[in-house]
């Protein structure tokens, strides 16, 4: 007996396989855009997962801590790419649902609806998890050939990890996991009722669509208003060291961007309705009447897609400009090779403390010292420049100014390329913050040795040669009477890349502290390495740069996935309403031109305003360069900000096309 419903089950599971089988050769247009969609998703998560595990990532990124953030970023996003494809797949059974509904009418139960329905989604699955694998080879190999231009390595073929292989078949079988139970979660509750004549409901209008309308201004100036004080508020940043606006603009920027497409879909086709002109032109009146409903119904949709392209757009410009400011921001905190701080904390002598000596004999191991150039920072006991900046502590506790002697200043300045500073009876103040130069200093005399100093300037565009917010240089003949508060020493090297990291780690030893009444050792490097600097900010800036790509292309994919299945999953009741307007006397190009119009403002409302979001990023970003005092880069923002631009609308076009040619050969009527 259990052989014989073993058996029946078996020709049962045989039965739906092919029914299975034949539904995916048959309908393989329909499917197109989701095989599309799984094929671009897995050869993403193949390429990246390729890349955590690639042993180039282990040896080039020196920060661990940034592989795990990597990994972070791949988790999220395939938690995202689960719920977008479960929210795909849920139109892929409202585009076969009259099918479904016949074979429940038919005797079929929910189960066997949906084992034929997840044996078809397998078949596509498994397709295009091949095809996806097979292209993520290639994807591979051009995020490494990316990351070593971002590491300054040289370029060479990368090999393949299982680890990746197996990471990307775990993550596409765990959102096919997800897909199917939304599945199951959609067949179990709806109706029989419902699959067969759901292309018969009516779209609900909209309800003070007028009010809609003043949303959408609102949303619009609020918009305009927010990336004005963002940018406005850069300066601040830039005075005051703080902020005031930025992160509320941020928000409401955000909010705005969901509201205003939220808006318009309720509203514009309401106002476009009312023009009698635009009306009574061809097929106008019947493509608005289509796009009314909708609109309107997927208002959220298309507020939350707009969103997502819009901050797609911003992440992926502003992770290439990090990269474009790397050699300004080094030249500005490294402005030579190797720099000596003395460490007041720890005695030459004291046990496990590396002398000059000795640092310099370790560094020539690794590379060779060209030059030398010692300077001082010295203090006069006063605090009269600090009371100007902070007063005086909570403590009390007021801490004394430091100044440079003038040649000591102009011997570090004038290699870097700067002009040699000349100072009568004057003080030049360095600010290395912005609060310190957003002071009032005309006013300030400052006396010294019966000598009065008055301001020659306040200068922030030095390079950093030292961790203090400010000091002062002065002429040579005030520092009678002062004393040496920190010795310092700048190196030339030669000019080639060494092992930075093993070098840093020769030159930090451990000297012994106490904290809160325990014993502890601290580690202690005097030396501060432009390479090692050089190949940490290459290490954050391939794996930003790696992360924010693959992000905006998975945002691209799935946003432009759910718009093209979206529009396919109503095509039963587009095919009706066209075919009305074919007895109406619409020919074939009249009823393509309808369906162009038709398919192309549902694409375009969520995508217009993010690349058009590239023209106040690329400002807000010449504006970063300008104030940084990044003027070479400020020509490369346009050209960034539209290859970003123009590869999102290549994806735009691919995915809108492959959508309105299925379309047009299910839905136009052909001429008899």
């Amino acid at each position: 007996m259990r052989s014989c419903r073993s058996l029946r089950r078996w020709e049962v599971m045989q039965m739906l396989s092919k029914l299975a089988l034949r539904n995916v050769k048959r309908q393989v247009g329909n499917y197109l855009i989701y095989f599309m969609t799984v094929s671009f998703t897995v050869a993403m998560l193949f390429a990246i997962s390729n890349v955590i595990f690639s042993e180039n990532l282990t040896v080039f990124i020196m920060l661990m801590d940034l592989k795990q953030g990597l990994i972070g970023v791949v988790v999220f996003i395939c938690a995202v790419v689960a719920f977008v494809l479960s929210y795909a797949t849920s139109f892929m059974l409202k585009l076969r649902k009259r099918e479904f509904g016949t074979y429940l009418t038919l005797g079929m139960t929910r189960k066997n609806i949906l084992t034929i329905f997840i044996s078809e989604t397998m078949l596509i699955c498994i397709g295009a998890l091949a095809t996806g694998m097979i292209l993520g080879l290639f994807i591979y190999q051009g995020m490494m050939a990316l990351m070593m231009n971002l590491l300054e390595m040289e370029f060479s073929i990368a090999a393949y990890s299982v680890k990746g292989v197996v990471l990307t078949v775990c993550l596409v079988l765990g959102i096919f996991l997800l897909a199917s139970i939304a599945s199951a979660v959609y067949l179990k509750r709806v109706s029989i009722y419902n699959l067969i004549h759901g292309d018969k409901r009516v779209e609900k209008t909209v309800r003070h669509p007028w009010i809609w309308f003043v949303i959408t201004g609102i949303a619009l100036i609020s918009m305009i208003v927010s990336v004005i004080l963002f940018d406005a508020d850069l300066k601040n940043i830039v005075r005051y060291g703080h902020f005031s606006w930025m992160m509320p603009a941020f928000f409401v920027f955000a909010v705005s961007v969901i509201l205003f497409h939220m808006g318009l879909s309720k509203s514009l086709i309401y106002v476009l309705l009312r023009r009698k002109k635009m009306c009574a032109n061809g097929t106008n009146t019947f493509v608005l009447r289509q796009l009314s409903g909708s609109l309107s119904s997927n208002s959220m949709m298309m507020g939350f897609l707009a969103f997502l392209l819009t901050f797609t757009v911003i992440g992926a410009n502003f992770s290439f400009l990090q990269k474009a400011s790397q050699e300004e921001q080094l030249n500005n905190i490294y402005p030579y090779d190797i720099m000596y701080t003395d460490n007041t904390g720890a005695e030459t002598g004291e046990a496990g403390v590396i002398s000059r000596e000795q640092a310099e004999k370790i560094i020539e191991k690794y590379v060779h010292i060209q030059n030398r150039r010692p300077f001082s920072l010295y203090t006069s006991g006063s605090s009269e420049f600090y009371t100007q900046i902070e007063g005086a502590d909570n403590d009390g506790k007021v801490y004394t100014d430091c100044f440079m002697k003038l040649s000591d200043f102009n011997a570090l300045i004038e290699p870097l390329g700067f002009e040699k500073v000349t100072l009568t009876d004057e003080y030049m103040l360095i600010a290395n913050l912005p609060r310190v130069e957003a002071i009032n200093w005309e006013d300030f005399v400052y006396a010294r040795n019966g000598i009065t100093y008055s301001l020659h300037s306040v200068e922030s565009g030095y390079p950093t040669f030292c961790s203090l917010f400010y000091y002062v240089v002065l002429p040579d003949e005030a520092f009678e009477g002062m004393k040496v508060e920190a010795e310092y020493i700048a190196y030339d090297t030669e000019d080639h890349p060494y092992d930075a990291a093993a070098l840093k780690e020769e030159l930090t030893y451990s000297i012994p502290a106490e904290y809160e009444g325990y014993d502890i050792f601290i580690e202690r490097c005097d030396y501060t390495l432009r390479e090692y600097g050089r190949q940490s900010q290459n290490s954050t800036n391939a794996i930003l740069v790696i992360g924010a790509l693959f992000a905006a292309a998975i945002f691209l994919f799935m946003a432009m996935a759910i718009l093209a299945l979206k529009t396919l999953s109503s095509l039963s009741e587009d095919k009706q309403r066209y075919q009305i307007l074919y007895r109406l006397g619409a020919d074939t190009r009249e009823q393509s031109r309808a369906l162009f119009h038709q398919t192309f403002s549902f694409f375009i409302l969520p995508f217009a305003v993010p690349i058009l979001m590239s023209i106040p990023t690329a400002v807000i970003c010449r504006h970063i360069m300008e104030m940084a005092g990044m003027d070479i880069l400020i020509q490369q923002i346009p050209a960034i900000a539209s290859v970003i631009a123009g590869v999102m609308v290549l994806v735009y076009l691919l995915y809108y096309g492959a959508t309105y040619f299925i379309a047009k050969r299910v839905i136009v009527e052909p001429n008899l």
